[in-house]
């Protein structure tokens, strides 16, 4: 039997599909109800792929189900894309899950020390440790939970936050410092709506805004979320993250920067010697010259 949509019966057309402000005046915060609700999304990642920027466009999310189509055409447009499913999601957006998208774990603190569990062992970082060992893409697609259905815990938070990646600097405001990799978040967006088909079909509510302090606040708790995660082949039942934080081999660092201070006292010693030698050869200089 056919079903008709519940947004299109008549008591709520005048509410799908059509962008309700709230919030500040002028803010441009903006809110959908009732059917279609899943169009507003496809909306607001147009608006942030269209947008004038320096960095580039990225966004990080989680939802339990994702399978819609222009959703994922949005998310492919990205420069960086991390989204979180509940691993009992009876479908992958495999576009997306076999894309060459990832995220890079040095734009977001919380992530920056986490890497890939080795045999189920953090990576020990030493003092010689190269940056290529800690920085990696997480994937696209991630998953977090329970497999199967049924009566479980599920990931139901149904949240993106859209930003830009953009190269920063770090270290004293009078002094040469570092540079990294950096997510500024700009907009959230949440919901009641899976970014699926068949949500098109139900009564829902999307809200967007781009207050900066809810899209730090969501993002850090997204970054949370894919800490906790793991790669769509898991196969563990349960909630097995595999991305821990590096431990450092302290021993090894001090052992390291004992070296370093000595070699340091030497540079400096052989210095003086070579500014004293100079000298004496300037001082000899104008003997000669006081001789003629």
């Amino acid at each position: 039997m056919d079903r008709l949509p519940l947004g299109d019966y008549e008591l709520f057309r005048w509410w799908s599909a059509h962008a309700k402000s709230w919030g500040p005046p002028d803010a441009g915060w903006r809110a959908w109800f009732g059917g279609r609700v899943i169009d507003g999304l496809c909306q607001v990642l147009d608006e942030h792929l269209a947008a004038d920027r320096l960095g580039n466009p990225a966004a990080i999310g989680c939802v339990p189900r994702l399978d819609s189509e222009a959703v994922v055409d949005r998310l492919l447009k990205m420069t960086a894309v991390c989204v979180v499913l509940d691993k009992g999601a009876a479908l992958l957006p495999a576009r997306l899950v076999n894309s060459e998208l990832g995220f890079p774990n040095a734009a977001l603190p919380r992530l920056h020390d986490m890497t890939p569990a080795a045999n189920g062992e953090a990576l020990l970082v030493g003092p010689y440790t190269s940056s290529e060992a800690t920085e990696h893409d997480i994937e696209p697609v991630r998953v977090v939970g329970w497999r199967g259905a049924g009566r479980k815990p599920l990931l139901h938070a149904k949240l993106l936050v859209l930003g830009e990646i953009d190269v920063v600097s770090y270290g004293p405001d009078d002094g040469p410092g570092l540079e990294g990799l950096r997510f500024l978040p700009q907009s959230v967006w949440w919901g009641s709506a899976n970014w699926t088909e068949r949500s098109r079909s139900h009564l829902e509510v999307g809200f967007m805004c781009n207050d900066p302090s809810l899209a730090g606040e969501a993002t850090d708790f997204i970054a949370d979320v894919i800490a906790f995660s793991e790669p769509v082949g898991t196969t563990c039942a349960g909630p097995e993250p595999n991305l821990l934080r590096v431990q450092y081999d302290d021993d090894a660092m001090a052992e390291a920067d004992r070296e370093h201070y000595f070699a340091h006292l030497e540079e400096e010693e052989q210095r003086e010697q070579a500014l004293q030698y100079f000298e004496w050869v300037a001082e000899s200089e104008d003997a000669s010259d006081d001789d003629r």
